[in-house]
């Protein structure tokens, strides 16, 4: 492990030394953006794969889903009860 100054950790994604303070879940503010947004995107695929009466698609956005909120470690509470991760 680096030495890094008191109250500076480096990002879990990026690696960038930041204020601890400015930390989110081990994220930098750039990274927790992007992965928001990232998130963002797949919770609106999903409601349009759902509109569109288009089953396999929202099967597999769903199953996106519940992947990236295993991989992050966070819970969409609009997510379909056989793809939330407790």
């Amino acid at each position: 492990m680096e030495n890094l100054p008191i109250g500076y950790l480096s990002c879990r994604s990026c690696g960038s030394i930041e204020n601890c303070a400015d930390l989110v879940s081990g994220l930098c503010p750039v990274c927790r953006r992007e992965r928001a947004a990232h998130l963002a995107q797949l919770q609106s695929d999903y409601q349009e794969a759902l509109q569109a009466g288009d089953p396999a698609a929202s099967v597999e956005i769903a199953q996106l889903i519940r992947d990236y909120q295993q991989s992050e470690g966070v819970r969409l509470k609009n997510v379909p009860g056989a793809y939330r991760v407790s």
